[in-house]
Order: C-alpha cells, then sequence, then structure tokens
C-alpha cells in the first residue's frame, strides 16, 4: 500500500480583510499619538482696555468740631441735617420745661402722613443706594437706612421755626432759648467721636475699628454737657487710605513720572473725581491721602469709604499672556534694505561672499522686516548666521551680522500654521496683554495659538 503524501493546507489571503487590518492600525496608531499630544487652544483678538488700579478703604479728615450743649433741657432742632448755618445763626433751642415736647407731639400726632415731597426725598435716597450698590459692600444697607432715618427725623426739626408765633404767644417768648452757632459750616446731627482725628494721628487702629456713626438727636431731656450737632467748617477735606508695600511703590513711581493727581472712584454712589495725592510712610504701615477742595457735604455723615484709584489705562488688541512668544532677530541699519527684482518692497539684503576664483560677488536674501524706525530695521534670521557680510550694491558700504536680539510676538494661526507677528505691549497682567492696534502686527480677529510653548514657527496646525 503506497505511503499517502499528507498535503499541507495552503493559506489563503483576502485583501480586504488585509487592507481593513492596516487601517485599523493606522487608525488606532493615530488616536494614540493625538491623545498623546498637547491640545492647542486657539484665542481670537478682540479691542479691550486694561487698568491698573488700587482698591482701598479711606478715613476722612475734616475740619470739624462736636458741640455740646450748655444746660439741661429737651433739645429741638431749628434747621435740617446737613444744612449750612451761617455765624450767629440759630441751630437749635433747649426746652427747659418740657412744654414744648408736649406741644410738638401732638403737631406730629395730627400730621400723622408723609408729604409728597418727603416721599420723593426718601424714593431719591433709595434710587442712590439701589444703583451703587453691590454684595462686596453689604454694609451700605445699614448706611442707607440710617441715611432715610436721618432724612425722616429731619422732618420734625424745623416745626419750630414753622410755629414759632404760636408757640410764643402760647408759652410766652421765654419758652424755649435759641442756641446760635459761633462759625458758619454744615451741620450734622450725628458723630462718631473723631472729630479731632488729624492726618498724623491716623493709625491702621481706626481701620480695624471702623467706628459707627451714631445719632445725636434724642427724645429724651439731655443733661448739660452732652454733645448735640457736629458743624463742619470749609470746603477741603481730606481721605487717608491704608495701602500695602506693593500699592504704596506704585503710587510712588507715578510721583517719579511726574503724575501729581489720581481719578478716583467712590464705591458709596460711583462717583468720579481726580484729585492731588501724597504718599507716607509710617511706623505702622503705608498711606495714601488724597486732597478734596469740594464735595465736603458729599460724604458729610460717612468717616470710612470705600474708593478705587485708577494709576492707569490703556486700550488697544487684547490677547492671553500665555500667547506670548520670544523671537530672535537681526537688527540692521535700515539703508541696507534692498528691493527684490520682482518686488515694490524692500525685503531683500545683499550678502557679500567671494567665489572660488577670489571675486566678491553679491547674494539677494529674502528677509521677514519686524519693524523699522529712522534708523535700524529688525529683520529675521532665516538664511543668515553671525559673521555674513551685508552690503550696498556698490559694494562701498558693508555691515557685519553679529549677536541677535529678543523680541516678543504671538504666532498667529490664520492660514492653517503658525506665523510669527511681533506686538508691543502696552500694559500686562497676569492672564492678559493690551498691545498696541498700531504699533503690533496683528489685526482685529486674527486668530493667535494660546499656548504658544507648544509648537514652532510655520508649524501645520490645521
Amino acid at each position: 500500500m503506497a505511503d499517502q503524501v499528507k498535503k499541507r493546507p495552503h493559506l489563503h489571503f483576502n485583501i480586504g480583510t488585509i487592507v481593513f487590518l492596516v487601517i485599523i492600525v493606522y487608525l488606532t496608531a493615530y488616536v494614540i499619538s493625538y491623545l498623546g499630544k498637547e491640545k492647542l487652544a486657539i484665542y481670537e483678538v478682540s479691542k479691550s482696555d486694561i487698568s491698573d488700579t488700587i482698591q482701598g478703604t479711606g478715613i476722612i479728615i475734616r475740619d470739624e468740631t462736636l458741640v455740646s450743649t450748655e444746660q439741661d433741657g429737651y433739645v429741638n432742632y431749628y434747621i435740617k441735617d446737613g444744612s449750612r448755618v451761617k455765624a450767629n445763626g440759630t441751630v437749635y433751642t433747649i426746652d427747659t420745661t418740657g412744654k414744648i415736647q408736649s406741644y410738638l407731639n401732638e403737631l406730629m400726632q395730627k400730621k400723622n402722613s408723609v408729604s409728597e415731597e418727603e416721599k420723593t426725598q426718601i424714593f431719591e435716597q433709595l434710587k442712590t443706594f439701589s444703583e451703587s450698590y453691590s454684595d462686596s459692600n453689604f454694609s451700605e444697607v445699614y448706611e442707607a437706612k440710617n441715611t432715610i432715618n436721618h432724612e425722616l427725623m429731619s422732618y420734625t426739626d424745623t416745626i419750630i421755626a414753622d410755629n414759632k408765633e404760636k408757640l410764643e404767644k402760647k408759652y410766652g417768648k421765654d419758652c424755649y432759648v435759641e442756641v446760635k452757632s459761633d462759625v458758619s459750616g454744615l451741620v450734622s446731627f450725628s458723630s462718631d467721636g473723631l472729630e479731632e482725628l488729624s492726618e498724623a494721628s491716623v493709625t491702621k487702629k481706626q481701620f480695624e475699628k471702623k467706628t459707627k456713626m451714631k445719632d445725636l438727636r434724642s427724645k429724651e431731656s439731655l443733661s448739660a454737657g452732652s454733645p448735640v450737632y457736629r458743624i463742619v467748617t470749609g470746603q477741603r477735606w481730606k481721605l487717608v487710605i491704608a495701602v500695602n508695600e506693593d500699592d504704596y511703590n506704585r503710587m510712588n513711581d507715578l510721583r517719579t513720572k511726574k503724575q501729581n493727581t489720581v481719578q478716583v472712584t467712590f464705591h458709596k454712589d460711583n462717583f468720579v473725581t481726580t484729585v492731588p495725592y501724597l504718599c507716607q510712610k509710617k511706623k505702622d504701615g503705608y498711606y495714601i491721602t488724597l486732597t478734596f477742595d469740594n464735595y465736603v457735604q458729599r460724604y458729610l455723615n460717612q468717616r470710612y469709604l470705600s474708593v478705587e484709584l485708577l494709576l492707569s489705562e490703556s486700550d488697544g488688541y487684547k490677547i492671553p499672556s500665555s500667547s506670548l512668544v520670544t523671537k530672535q532677530v537681526y537688527q540692521i541699519p535700515k539703508k541696507y534694505l534692498t528691493k527684490g527684482s520682482n518686488s515694490s518692497s524692500s525685503t531683500q539684503v545683499n550678502v557679500l561672499s567671494t567665489n572660488k576664483k577670489g571675486v566678491n560677488v553679491l547674494t539677494q536674501v529674502s528677509v521677514t522686516v519686524y519693524r523699522t524706525d529712522d534708523t535700524y530695521a529688525l529683520i529675521s534670521t532665516v538664511g543668515l548666521k553671525d559673521g555674513d557680510i551685508i552690503s550696498s550694491l556698490d559694494m562701498t558700504e558693508n555691515y557685519t551680522l553679529r549677536q541677535t536680539k529678543d523680541i516678543q510676538g504671538v504666532f498667529v494661526v490664520n492660514r492653517g500654521y503658525a506665523v510669527f507677528k511681533p506686538v508691543v505691549i502696552d500694559k500686562r497682567n497676569e492672564d492678559y496683554c493690551i498691545v498696541s492696534d498700531e504699533e503690533s502686527q496683528i489685526e482685529l480677529y486674527d486668530r493667535v495659538i494660546l499656548n504658544s510653548d507648544t509648537i514652532k514657527e510655520n508649524q501645520v496646525i490645521y
């Protein structure tokens, strides 16, 4: 019986299966490679501004005096809170018997309503508070409440003046004593006990305590020596702001640049003005003093004010700080730039070299011109190196390329690959820069690489 020869099985390859496996392997490798790469983020250039500011709380220093009554009795004010009184003008009356107080109570019970004028004034107070309110200054709620209470109480302050003849007829001319002011000024019926505070005596403790204003008006009989009103003379006042060392140095830098005024915004009512300032260094810290020649009535019943100081403001193109890159360029005399044979722009330089025969020859090299002034031009280093000699066309003047210098810019990817564009930074913070829209080569809506350290110039992005 003949030996049977065992045949090996033949492997049959399907070309479709092979192609499919190759595609699977390729896609897998591509996905793994893509996941391993750091993702590029793109930012669109926008128009914006950036401000350098200092936020702080200041304490008010005024020419003010706390006035006390010289005898016992019920005090009734002749004028409204915040009114101006002239020298020898009546501020309040003293009712030593209590009869006037009973009469006033009867009048108030008969009134029992708020006039339209009074409603309008309260509405204006609420409107002002609403427009300036923010959650970061919640304490303003209590100040607004006190202001409205002062407004309501002031409606009774002039009742004696309006009913003077009736009172004298009913109780006689000696039923009360009129008390006059020795000086002219603004009268306030609130006090915090800091009327004697001076610029020199301000310390950090005053900012920590933040003493509240208390209403001096009372329906009870007052003893002689009790404070009854505060009078502010003159329009000049100061706001002393406690700052840290860094803010102090920033303000001092303004002084060295001959900027002797600063724009201040009051958070209480968003009022903005510009005033002179001084920087002071004391044993317990650093202070900025603002000096005002007006608006004393605006903050008559305030001691502490939250403010913002505007040191500088720049507008231009806004770009992320992380998009900035540094590029090495050559600085050459501008006169060595020349036009190419088919170009109307001076974007060529003539490189001088010696051929094999020892003859000097010129070779035109195209360059990117990043910036020029009256004397110099900053050009790309591509096709050039240190020691290369550039020359005029007649070879009478030469310039040797030396060490490069650094300029800042961004990578623009409008066309799918990274193109370096120089920028001039006007203002910068940790997150963003404002660059000059006139001196920078980027344009509005350009697409720049956000994480610039992840790519190289001319790299294809998509």
